[in-house]
Order: structure tokens, then sequence, then C-alpha cells
């Protein structure tokens, strides 16, 4: 039996609200990432994946989605994000989030 659960690194940050992110390395840079938030049905863990408008990574792999990112430290981007699994929508704005 896999008695793993599905959620979060114990390294990602939390940004407030109950979302945590984690930061991705691409061709050495950061290229995205993942977006970890409670679900809205159930509270269960939920992921998302946001590409960095520019980055290698988006540039490789033709991205049709990606973010500005508006300032690094603390993180802004543009535009909100919202998942297409459970609805959850916001942004990330001065490190933190905030709910749509």
């Amino acid at each position: 039996m896999d008695e793993r659960v599905y959620g979060p690194p114990d390294d990602a940050m939390d940004i407030g609200g109950g979302c945590k992110i984690s930061l991705k390395q691409f061709e050495g840079e950061t290229g995205g990432l993942d977006w970890w938030h409670p679900r809205l049905d159930n509270g269960a863990w939920c992921k998302g994946w946001v590409e960095f408008k520019g980055s290698k990574w988006a540039v490789q792999f033709g991205a049709d989605t990606d973010w500005n990112v508006v300032q690094r430290e603390p993180l802004t981007l543009t535009p909100s994000l919202l998942c297409r699994v459970c609805g959850t929508h916001g942004h990330i704005t001065a490190g933190k989030w905030v709910p749509a």
C-alpha cells in the first residue's frame, strides 16, 4: 500500500490563505512555480503549475499561458491564478495570496 500523502513539499513557501508555492528551476533559472491550494469542495490539496513569461521553460515548451513576474521580492504575478480543477481563484501580490 502506498502511504505517501499528496501535498506540498516541506520546503514550500506559505503565502497565506492556505496556499503554498514551490519555485521550480529549469536550465539555471526560475521557470515557474507549483501552486498548492486547498480545494474549494473538500479542502484537500490541489496543485497548479505557473510558468513565467519569457523563461527558458516557457520558450522551450511553447507555453500558451504564462505569467508576468511584476516583482520578484516579494513575489507579484499577473494575471490572476485560476485552478481549472477546483475553481480556486486569486492573485499572488507582494508575496501573499489574495482571493479574487
